[in-house]
């Protein structure tokens, strides 16, 4: 059965929503494969991924409902710009806080029941029924288990900018915005369908998480004087 892929995502406030999109145009010069734009690849936090029926959609999306209305927002720091320079992927690094972790984990426990089988793919473009057997260790007990490789351990919050069509380019950070400005409330959840490169290419469903309104006045305060959209 060839089902739609879904993305369970975190959206960053709408300042560094804006600020993954330009990054994201100024890294084209290098050449890439896809760039971030507001309704038609989405920037987000990926934290879970699976196959869904239509019938399975509804349900994955009262259980973020439920999930969504009992997790605070997310304050979460950017911790480094990172590339990898394997399968060309260029992201942003978020901490990895007991509060993201908490929040995955309840997605996972709501959403893997729901899943059918393994996905065709995953973010790269590698077959999954044909990786699974090369894989070994956590890796592997997690896309038995789960259908999804990125937990526990090698859960890593980020946020996907681009894609290098030179796998091994490396990019100049300095002419990109200051880390301190990229570090978010992360405000909504969401179930997005899935496109090439691990793009979120179609919104399905977004909820608010139970934000402390005292965090979201609070928020620029993670900008440390920068400017919200420095030299967009």
């Amino acid at each position: 059965m060839n089902l739609p892929v879904y993305d369970v995502v975190l959206l960053p406030a709408p300042e560094q929503y804006q600020l993954s999109i330009i990054i994201s145009r100024r890294l084209e010069r290098y050449g890439t494969d896809f760039t971030l734009a507001d309704g038609e690849r989405y920037p987000h936090l990926s934290l879970y991924m699976a196959n869904l029926t239509a019938e399975n959609v509804e349900k994955a999306k009262a259980a973020l409902t439920g999930i969504a209305a009992h997790t605070p927002a997310l304050s979460l720091e950017a911790t480094g710009y990172a590339h990898d320079v394997e399968q060309g992927m260029f992201e942003v690094g978020y901490e990895k806080t007991d509060g993201i972790v908490r929040v995955q984990q309840a997605i996972i426990d709501a959403i893997n029941p729901l899943r059918t089988g393994l996905r065709a793919r995953d973010p790269v473009g590698r077959i999954l029924a044909d990786w699974l057997p090369r894989t070994s260790g956590e890796a592997r007990e997690n896309l038995e288990q789960y259908g999804y490789d990125e937990i526990g351990e090698l859960f890593r919050p980020h946020i996907t900018c681009t894609r290098f069509k030179q796998r091994y380019h490396k990019a100049d950070t300095a002419a990109l915005p200051p880390l301190a400005a990229l570090s978010a409330v992360f405000l909504t959840l969401g179930l997005y369908e899935m496109g090439e490169h691990g793009t979120c290419t179609r919104t399905v469903f977004t909820t608010p998480l139970a934000a402390d309104q005292d965090m979201i006045r609070d928020s620029t305060l993670f900008l440390t004087g920068q400017p919200a959209c420095p030299g967009a």
